[in-house]
């Protein structure tokens, strides 16, 4: 792979906490107060993040727009 080239990546998908506001993966238990989230869930707010730099990204985003990495 040449310097020019970025790592590939994916999109990571975080659940908002309606409890305390924290971000935490998928099907989880939110790792700042406990409570059990799942991602069916009609009142949780899902995320989508780069997996490298952990920005917001469009859930069928290309590439991520802060730091280039290719999903």
């Amino acid at each position: 792979m040449s310097t020019e080239e970025k790592s590939p990546g994916y999109i990571d998908i975080l659940i908002e906490c309606n409890f305390c506001g924290g971000l935490v993966p998928d099907d989880f238990e939110c790792i700042k107060c406990g409570a059990e989230l799942l991602e069916d869930d009609p009142e949780a707010e899902l995320i989508y993040v780069c997996s490298v730099c952990r920005a917001d990204v469009n859930e069928d985003a290309a590439y991520c727009s802060g730091c280039g990495t290719i999903f």
